[in-house]
């Protein structure tokens, strides 16, 4: 990963994928580069997601790749080592991602071949992820976000996330916000996690809780936890 004014370079793997009178042409896999990561698919209509600092810039920068490609999905394996969440419903496992525009005329049925043909080949690739905006946005972005959500939808194992390209769009700068945040955040230097918030309206905003309502987003970041710190020596001058 490397950051030049503003903007993010990351390491992907390109599978060409393309099919005839389609819109999508490569599926592009971010490998190991998330690797604290954890979406874990929604309970009482709302999903969690567990990401370090470092992670959250990378998702909110895989976010704005998404939303500049018609012909490419981006596709987030599950790290190794992923433990279930525990909740009041049960246990919930963490799941792959796949992220798209809904021009790239993407459907869920697609997805367990599109999976299989992304072994047959792959290239090494460094995508140059757009600069992040301000969160913020104005009226008319929201009222267009109120009338055309993005679309959550789980198929064949994987969360499978698709929206208009100004929504996907926001959602990185949503996140990038919020990975700005958690080194100065109170709750990450007491505990080594912090909730920082939900991403509300994004996927439900007339709040009918179906099948979606909110991303309940955790920082979990034990380098800035005092805890850590404590009881070693400060080095002498």
């Amino acid at each position: 990963m490397r950051v030049d004014e503003g903007r993010m370079r990351l390491r992907m793997t390109s599978h060409p994928v393309a099919d005839p009178g389609g819109g999508l042409s490569r599926i592009l896999s971010v490998g190991p580069m998330l690797r604290n990561t954890f979406v874990h698919p929604p309970s009482h209509q709302v999903g969690y997601l567990h990401a370090s600092r470092a992670d959250l810039l990378r998702l909110g920068a895989l976010f704005r790749v998404a939303a500049t490609s018609s012909h490419s999905a981006i596709y987030i394996p599950v790290p190794p080592g992923a433990q279930p969440l525990t909740l009041a419903g049960g246990d919930t496992h963490p799941l792959p991602v796949l992220l798209a525009r809904e021009d790239t005329g993407l459907r869920l049925s697609d997805w367990p071949d599109l999976r299989h043909r992304m072994r047959r080949a792959s290239a090494p690739l460094r995508v140059n992820a757009p600069a992040a905006r301000s969160p913020d946005r104005p009226d008319d972005v929201r009222r267009r976000a109120d009338h055309r959500p993005a679309r959550f939808a789980e198929h064949a194992g994987t969360i499978v996330i698709t929206a208009r390209a100004e929504l996907l769009f926001w959602i990185g700068d949503w996140l990038t916000a919020a990975g700005d945040r958690v080194a100065r955040d109170p709750h990450v230097h007491r505990h080594g996690e912090s909730f920082l918030g939900d991403m509300v309206g994004f996927f439900d905003p007339k709040g009918t809780d179906m099948p979606m309502h909110a991303f309940c987003v955790v920082a979990v970041e034990p380098i800035f936890h005092q805890a850590r710190w404590r009881g070693q020596g400060t080095p002498s001058g």
